[in-house]
């Protein structure tokens, strides 16, 4: 298999300018050392969209998109890894390098980079099934689709056979084979032993149509797969793994970005079919759940991207609960800004049938049409209840009660609450006392003067404001200092991983060690961003030409999110790479002389209770040095 080499990469993301990749598709100004913009990915009125020429990165403060120039072009423009690299080439007059790996090389990576490019391995493969199996192209004719969707959304075909994979992946026999593709989710370790006394190990999917599931940015994490004729399960997802995570993905949202920024609004459905269906019938700004309940992270990451949600489910009691579990995973993460809607379809139609029926106009009317979440709050809340008596009202309130303690105060609560206590005949402060809520501040009435007994008012005094100095202005934008050492160690180390490619034995050991003292999930951490910066390819002589390159790779850990929240914290820093190494190496020195110090406290009290032998004299004499020294 022909991949493209890491150093090409890296080589590609120093020779284009961010600026100017972002610069053709945003409006950008010089805002100190960054440019800044509206986010192309949100909508938003004040900028909130940062770029940083010396980082090579953006980052939205707003929604939290952030990426190199090639991670920028694929959210932008929806393209592939693969094609955004390429674009960026030829803007730059480099021609695109394939190196071949084979399996072994791959095993040989890092677990999620190597379970990123299996998926990859096998995604491909499907497709080039796909083609070949004519049963499986009118099965997807016969819903509608054609050839330019099914490439759209890389659709592929799994034959019908227990070991398909051993044709790009070697024999399955092999433990070290077969261990990665069981932890991708694409092979099945069976019990016992076949009729050689080798262990049982078989496709996980057979006969079906396969969805790849993309991450935001395009990479295949795992699959769905869809029986062609009848059979249980009618569709059958991968398991989690360390790239995928069921409540944490969206099936589409990759290739419907573009649509979904272009519309002005996100429609999730509840199956593959649903969104592939509706791309091909006009509305591709479609997403849909992976055979579970939406998340509030499945409603952050779509509010991130628009403004407003419709979710469009069944009309039957099975859609009913899906819709509810999604107000319930909607309400604590509300505001006033955003747009909740709830699109019911008679029960024998599913998206994708009622357009053929009916046509797109209508149904751009019933999207247009569809319930409001409030009409969707007071219709559960309500629904059964006779609100003619006081039962009937009581067991209202009983309902509402943890919606309504699960929103933040914002006024759509207040307005839920009124219009609650209108239906219910009760005020507006007993519903806030049944619910425990804080209610809204009161603005005391003007007392009159017989009630007020007089008082000396005093002038008040104000001092001349004295400008700022430069010093004080980027102490407002640069991330204040961490109290934890070992927090300050990997901040310079996420900014600079040449840095800990050049740390010895005994400075991890002392980095390691501090982390260790705060947490065990800061020494993981630790030691993940370590050996992150250990497997980079660095360009020696542009150190800050790693940063963007490394923010990608961090991506793909299993820490991911940690790291998130890491450069979260150091994005507004402009400390160089001479600064950044002089820190590190105090930071280390420091942790080394407390380090002495235990040590030489230890040796006395050995000396002090006579216990001490000559090599305790001799470490005691060095370390004494060593302290006067430093």
């Amino acid at each position: 298999m022909a991949l493209i080499p890491q150093s090409f990469i890296s080589d590609l993301l120093n020779r284009v300018d961010i600026v100017d990749v972002v610069g053709k598709h945003v409006k950008l100004k010089k805002a100190g050392a960054n440019y800044q913009g509206l986010c192309p990915f949100h909508q938003e009125k004040s900028p909130s969209f940062s770029v940083s020429p010396t980082k090579q990165f953006y980052h939205c403060f707003g929604c939290g998109a952030h990426g190199s120039a090639i991670g920028f072009m694929m959210e932008y423009s929806g393209q592939s890894y693969v094609d955004a690299i390429e674009d960026l080439a030829r803007s730059v007059g480099l021609t695109v390098p394939r190196e071949e790996r084979n399996v072994r090389d791959v095993i040989a990576q890092k677990q999620a980079l190597a379970l990123g490019e299996v998926m990859t391995i096998a995604s491909d493969w499907y497709s080039q099934q796909l083609k070949g199996s004519q049963r499986a192209i009118d099965y997807l004719k016969g819903r509608g689709l054609t050839g330019e969707i099914a490439k759209r959304y890389g659709l592929g075909y799994a034959p019908d056979g227990w070991q398909g994979l051993e044709a790009v992946f070697d024999s399955y026999s092999k433990d070290e084979t077969a261990k990665l593709l069981i932890e991708a989710g694409l092979i099945i370790q069976g019990e016992g032993t076949d009729n050689q006394g080798k262990t049982k190990r078989y496709d996980r999917f057979r006969d079906r149509i396969m969805f790849p599931i993309r991450n935001p940015k395009g990479q295949v994490i795992a699959f769905g797969g869809r029986i062609l004729d009848q059979g249980e399960p009618k569709y059958l997802n991968s398991p989690e793994t360390p790239l995928f995570s069921k409540g944490n993905t969206l099936y589409g949202l990759f290739e419907g970005r573009l649509a979904i920024r272009d519309r002005g609004f996100v429609l999730v459905c509840e199956g593959y079919m649903d969104v592939v269906a509706l791309a091909q019938l006009g509305f591709a700004n479609a997403v849909a759940t992976l055979g579970t309940a939406c998340t509030p992270f499945h409603v952050r990451t779509l509010l991130r991207q628009t403004d407003r949600i419709v979710f469009s489910f069944d009309g039957d009691a099975a859609g009913q609960r899906a819709a509810q579990r999604a107000l319930e995973a909607t309400l604590p993460i509300l505001s006033d800004d955003k747009e909740i809607r709830f699109l019911f379809l008679p029960s024998e139609h599913d998206p994708d049938s009622y357009i053929r029926q009916y046509g797109a106009a209508a149904f751009e009317q019933a999207i247009q049409q569809a319930m409001s979440l409030s009409g969707f709050f007071f219709k559960l809340a309500s629904e059964g209840n006779d609100l003619g008596t006081p039962e009937g009202r009581a067991k209202t309130h009983h309902v509402a009660k943890p919606w309504l303690q699960s929103m933040p105060a914002i006024a759509l609560r207040s307005q839920l609450l009124r219009e609650l206590a209108n239906r219910t005949a009760s005020s507006v402060s007993e519903l806030e006392q049944f619910c425990a809520l804080t209610p809204a501040t009161k603005t005391p009435l003007p007392t009159t003067q017989a009630q007020t007994k007089p008082q000396t008012i005093k002038p008040a005094i104000t001092k001349p404001i004295a400008p700022r100095s430069a010093k004080q202005s980027r102490a407002n934008i640069e991330p204040p200092k961490p109290t934890d050492l070992s927090e300050h160690i990997m901040r310079l180390l996420i900014q600079f991983p040449i840095l800990g490619k050049g740390m010895n034995p005994d400075q991890r050991q002392l980095a390691l060690e501090v982390a260790k003292k705060r947490s065990n999930k800061a020494h993981d951490l630790m030691s993940d961003l370590i050996h992150q910066c250990d497997i980079l390819e660095i360009n020696s002589q542009n150190p800050n030409s790693s940063f963007a390159v490394f923010q990608d790779q961090l991506a793909s850990s299993p820490l991911a999110e940690l790291y998130q929240i890491l450069r979260q914290r150091i994005l507004g820093s402009e400390i160089e790479y001479l600064g950044a190494k002089e820190d590190l190496d105090g930071v280390l020195s420091k942790l080394e002389l407390g380090h002495l110090k235990v040590e030489m406290t230890e040796i006395a009290e050995k000396m002090t209770q006579g216990t001490a032998n000559t090599q305790d004299l001799e470490r005691y004499r060095e370390i004494s040095q060593r302290l006067s020294k430093g």
